[in-house]
C-alpha cells in the first residue's frame, strides 16, 4: 500500500481519518504488512500491500484467506482483528444479506484466481464498456473501479491516461488485480465493500462498476451508495444484466432454463463447476459461436451473426466464453433488469446526460449535476489531491 493512499481513504464506518502502522520498514513509501486505525476504535489489516477496509462483520473472511498473517502478527494486531474474537456470520446470527455477500465473495475470489490471466480480448472489451466516451475522456482524472475483479479494466483505464485509478473489490480477486497491474504506478488497490466504500464524498471524477451491482443483495442500494463519491460533473458508468424483455419467447425460455440450473450449480464445489463450465462453453462454441463467426465472414450473411444466440462471443476467444459461463453458473445472486428499470435508477437520482446502450446487457452512464445531492450521503466533503 502506497502511503499516499491514506489521503484518499477514510474509515468505512464513520468516515473518520485513518492512520497506518507498518510492521516492517516504517520509512518506506509503501506498507506491505501492517494495521490501519481509526479514532472510532475500528482497526483494519494491511495484508500483502493491500488495505483490507472491510466492515468488522465481514472481516472474518480474511482469516480464511490469510491465516498466516494473523498467526505471524498476532502480538501486534488489535484484539478485535484476531480470529478468536469474532464468529463468522454464517456461524452466528448474521443476517441473510451478509451471508449472501460472503458466499459471493468466495465465489468471485475463486473465479478470478482461476481465470486470472490478462487476455488480448480485454482491450476491445474495455472499449465496448466505455463506448460512449472519447479515448481522452479519462486523461488526468481520478477514477474508481468499483468491483475490479482481476483488474482487467483497471489496467486499460490506467493506460488510458488517467491520473489515478483506485481499484476496489470485496473478494480475494483484489490480489489478482494488484498483480495484473504491477507495472501501472498510477493505481491503488483496496479490499472493501460497495455498501461501505472507504472514501469521502466528491472523491472521484469518474466511477464505474461493470458486471458487479447485479450480484449484490440490493443492487440499487449499491448504485446509490457509489453516487456520492462522484464530484459534480463526474460520470457514473455501470453494466447490468438484461431481463430479455421484448425478446423472442425461445430466448426467454432459454434464460428460464439457465436460471433453474443455477439453483444446482451455485451449490456445486467450484472445482467441479469449473469443469462443467468448460463443457458448456465448448458446446456453445460449436453450436453458436462458430456458426456466428462463419456468418460474419460473408457479406450476404453478416446481418445474421448477431441474431445467433451468444453470437457476440464470435469477437472473443474461447477463454472469454469459458470464463463467462463459470461466472453465470457460480454467482450466488443474479438480478436482471429492463431498460426502463435502468433509466429509472439514473433519473430518480437526477443524473444528467444519460446514455443507455444495449447489446448483451445494459451499459448505462450519466453525469452528476452540480448542486444536487445524490445517493445516501448528507454532506459532501472534498479531499486533498495528492502531490
Amino acid at each position: 500500500m502506497k502511503n499516499i493512499l491514506l489521503q484518499l481513504v477514510v474509515c468505512p464506518l464513520c468516515q473518520g481519518k485513518l492512520t497506518a502502522e507498518s510492521f516492517h520498514d516504517a520509512e518506506s513509501s509503501e506498507i506491505e504488512s501492517g494495521v490501519i486505525r481509526c479514532a472510532c476504535g475500528t482497526s483494519y489489516a494491511i495484508i500483502g500491500g493491500i488495505p483490507r477496509l472491510l466492515p468488522p462483520v465481514l472481516q472474518g473472511m480474511l482469516w480464511e484467506m490469510h491465516p498466516e498473517f494473523f498467526h505471524s502478527y498476532r502480538a501486534r494486531l488489535p484484539k478485535e482483528l484476531l480470529p478468536a474474537e469474532v464468529m463468522l456470520p454464517e456461524k452466528s446470527s448474521g443476517d441473510f444479506a451478509t451471508k449472501a455477500q460472503l458466499d459471493t465473495a468466495r465465489s468471485f475470489g475463486y473465479e478470478w484466481q482461476a481465470f486470472s490471466e490478462m487476455l488480448p480480448d480485454y482491450e476491445s472489451n474495455f472499449r465496448w464498456y466505455f463506448e460512449r466516451f472519447a479515448p481522452d475522456s479519462f486523461k488526468g482524472k481520478r477514477i474508481l473501479d468499483a468491483g475490479c475483479g482481476t483488474g482487467r479494466h483497471t489496467y486499460h483505464m490506467a493506460q488510458s491516461g488517467a491520473g489515478e485509478v483506485v481499484a476496489m473489490d470485496f473478494s480475494q480477486a483484489i490480489e489478482v488485480a494488484a498483480r495484473n497491474n504491477s507495472e501501472n504506478q498510477n493505481t491503488h488497490f483496496v479490499q472493501a465493500d460497495i455498501y461501505h466504500p472507504p472514501f469521502p464524498p466528491d472523491s472521484f471524477d469518474f466511477v464505474y462498476s461493470l458486471g458487479v451491482l447485479h450480484h449484490l443483495p440490493d443492487p440499487e442500494k449499491g448504485f446509490r451508495t457509489l453516487l456520492p463519491l462522484l464530484r459534480a460533473g463526474g460520470y457514473m458508468n455501470i453494466y447490468l444484466y438484461w431481463n430479455l424483455e421484448g425478446e423472442p419467447a425461445w430466448r426467454r425460455a432459454a434464460l428460464s432454463v439457465v436460471t433453474s440450473l443455477r439453483r444446482v450449480t451455485t451449490k456445486m464445489p467450484h472445482a467441479l463447476l469449473k469443469k462443467l463450465s468448460w463443457l458448456i462453453a465448448a458446446g456453445f462454441q460449436v453450436a453458436f459461436v462458430l456458426p456466428a463467426r462463419a456468418f460474419a465472414h460473408f457479406e450476404r450473411t453478416r446481418s445474421l451473426a448477431d441474431r445467433v444466440p451468444l453470437g457476440h462471443y464470435r469477437k472473443y476467444s474461447f477463454r472469454v466464453l469459458y470464463t463467462d459461463q463459470f461466472d453465470r453458473f457460480s454467482a450466488p445472486i443474479e438480478n436482471r433488469y429492463s431498460r426502463a428499470d435502468v433509466e429509472r435508477w439514473f433519473k430518480q437520482e437526477y443524473l444528467n446526460d444519460i446514455v443507455i446502450l444495449g447489446d448483451a446487457g445494459w451499459r448505462a452512464s450519466g453525469q452528476r449535476p452540480a448542486g444536487h445531492q445524490t445517493g445516501e450521503s448528507e454532506e459532501a466533503v472534498p479531499i486533498s489531491t495528492p502531490a
